[in-house]
């Protein structure tokens, strides 16, 4: 449900993707493939390399710095900079999720928005040389903002466009759907507030089970130290073929119960 705030101005925010940082790519696509989530790795650029699960538009990004210097450099590597302490330390670990996009339909006034509210946010747009495909990507910069919060994005053409045009044909989604994921978090019904706040729709579940239903996929909190994404929330397809990915846990529910949780 969409805060009143946000009615007269709605922005339709959707789980875009999550961000799984990884020491090796390519070890990682194999890993999610054997356990039910076929994903594929794309080519090194500019010191950074990525790979995907996809879900049609929705996907779970598979990614890692492999020349530190050539991504600093980079202007994707300039807009990560707030973001590689935490990015360095999960790949010292072995991995494990870093955050997560909220897809808006304009992110510009998305932008504005939090900007009245009290937040500082960087605005940056990013173009692919040679190809008529661009993104905008508005990252909360503020001290104190949670590991784990999200960043908005809008794409040019839209995201299902794009996908239509160069994913659809080569997307094998698997059997297993994402319903949604897990931050844990020492507050969670606080930590639930802020995200409605945030992205305008209200956290239900409770005080013990809070929730935010984030179409695409519903953002679930649990009590811990971690303060991080810790675990997808997958449907369909039986128990998947491992328990954990790289520092991310994987679990099965039925699809009523994790509309419910």
């Amino acid at each position: 449900m969409i805060l009143d705030s946000m009615e007269n101005a709605p922005e339709l925010p959707q789980f875009d993707h999550l961000l799984h940082c990884v020491p090796d790519v390519e070890g990682a696509v194999a890993a999610y493939t054997r356990a039910g989530l076929p994903a594929h790795a794309n080519p090194p650029l500019r010191g950074f390399r990525n790979g995907a699960w996809r879900l049609g538009a929705r996907y779970v990004e598979i990614l890692t710095v492999e020349d530190r210097a050539a991504f600093e450099a980079s202007p994707y590597g300039e807009a990560m900079v707030p973001w590689m302490p935490r990015l360095d330390a999960l790949l010292a670990a072995g991995g494990g999720a870093l955050n997560f996009a909220v897809h808006v339909s304009d992110v510009t006034a998305t932008t504005q928005r939090l900007r009245r509210q009290g937040y500082a946010v960087d605005l940056r747009t990013f173009t692919s040389e040679g190809a008529p495909v661009s993104f905008a990507e508005a990252v909360l910069t503020d001290p104190g903002t949670p590991p784990w919060a999200p960043f908005f994005i809008t794409y040019t053409p839209d995201r299902e466009t794009l996908f239509r045009t160069y994913r659809a044909a080569t997307t094998r989604r698997g059997p297993h759907d994402l319903a949604g994921f897990v931050i844990e978090t020492p507050d969670p019904a606080a930590a639930a507030a802020w995200l409605a706040g945030l992205t305008g729709i209200r956290a239900d579940g409770g005080a013990t089970a809070p929730v935010v239903p984030l179409p695409g996929a519903h953002v679930h909190f649990a009590e811990g130290p971690a303060d991080a994404v810790t675990a997808l929330l997958l449907t369909d397809g039986g128990t998947p073929g491992a328990p954990e990915i790289a520092g991310l846990r994987l679990e099965h529910q039925m699809r009523s119960a994790a509309m419910r949780r």
